[in-house]
């Protein structure tokens, strides 16, 4: 879905009119975070409270007698995006996603989902492989406004009023949940090669004619030896043009350092604590999200530091590492509080 550079640059500069650093003290509970917080992202992308936005809608079923907190009009007279609001601050959990896929199933209208606690966006499409319509169990899109970058500004753009196109936004969501089952799908195939994967290799290798025999034998062929074999020629090119990111030793010995600090608090899931080697740093973060980042290990000629809120501090073994114990979980509670 292409980017509006024009609604980017609007919501940029609405966006620049809240002051998130002093929604702590005004949302303290969820009505005030819908008021101060939620309403006002949502006017940003360009929907008036007056006449796109509906509130609690009746979307229970059974005995029940749910009301969704928000609907936005996009085109019509019925929601096509339905928000559930929590606290500010509040962790987004299963269960809170659990809560909009009720109101989602009981929204026939409804194409997108959203959970929200003012500052994390969750965006949410349909689970075409699911009878029932629910939501997908991860979000496509997630917006994190502690970190308003360009990135984040042009997504939004795609959610804007005058710019929201459901269809293609859906497309696009097809296509990130589509892409979410290659690493398997790799794996399966290394595994378990079918006959157009040693066609392709039998091709590469220049074979006249393909025979049982032959394909037997380049079956036989594809195991964990060759993979690896493979795997440092590719690497090789990867180096020439300069596309290569190894992780090294060191950076997981700080990794796990850091990660065994962290989950000595109990609020802290070691599950919900991985970590993202990419070009320029290796990101400590929760829930493999790039927008929860807890620290960045940096090297600089066999010297390594981490960054942690901005500041850079030298690691001169795992000791030094120990010291900044308090600065780290300070870090990573922000991702954890109720």
């Amino acid at each position: 879905m292409p980017v509006n550079k024009q609604i980017s640059n609007v919501i940029k500069k609405t966006l620049s009119k809240i002051d998130f650093s002093k929604m702590d003290e005004k949302c303290t509970n969820e009505a005030q975070t819908r008021q101060y917080l939620i309403e006002p992202i949502i006017e940003t992308l360009g929907y008036s409270r007056m006449d796109d936005m509906l509130t609690e809608i009746n979307a229970g079923w059974g005995q029940k007698n749910d009301k969704a907190d928000i609907g936005l009009l996009v085109k019509g007279k019925n929601p096509e995006i339905i928000i559930e609001c929590k606290k500010y601050g509040k962790t987004l959990t299963d269960k809170e996603a659990w809560q909009l896929n009720g109101y989602f199933i009981n929204t026939p209208s409804c194409k997108i989902g959203i959970l929200t606690n003012g500052i994390e966006w969750r965006v949410y499409s349909a689970d075409e492989g699911n009878k029932e319509t629910s939501i997908n169990v991860n979000p496509f899109l997630v917006f994190n406004f502690n970190d308003i970058n360009d990135s984040l500004i042009d997504n939004l753009s795609k959610l804007h009023k005058n710019n929201i196109d459901v269809k293609e936004l859906l497309d696009e969501a097809s296509e990130y949940y589509f892409l979410q089952g290659f690493s398997n799908a790799f794996a399966n195939e290394l595994y378990e090669p079918s006959d157009d994967f040693i066609k392709a290799i039998f091709n590469r290798m220049n074979g006249k004619r393909m025979t049982d025999q032959i394909k037997l034998k380049i079956r036989e062929q594809i195991n964990s030896n060759s993979i690896q074999n493979a795997l440092k020629k590719v690497i090789e090119e990867e180096s020439k043009n300069g596309s290569l990111i190894i992780t090294t030793a060191e950076e997981l010995k700080i990794y796990h350092t850091i990660k065994t600090i962290l989950i000595h608090r109990k609020e802290i899931d070691a599950e919900r604590i991985s970590y993202r080697d990419q070009k320029n740093s290796f990101n400590i973060l929760v829930d493999d999200n790039n927008k929860k980042i807890v620290c960045k290990i940096l090297s600089s000629k066999n010297n390594y530091y981490i960054e942690i809120s901005g500041k850079k501090y030298d690691v001169k073994g795992i000791e030094s590492v120990v010291a900044l114990k308090k600065t780290i979980l300070d870090a990573a509670m922000i991702y954890f509080q109720k």
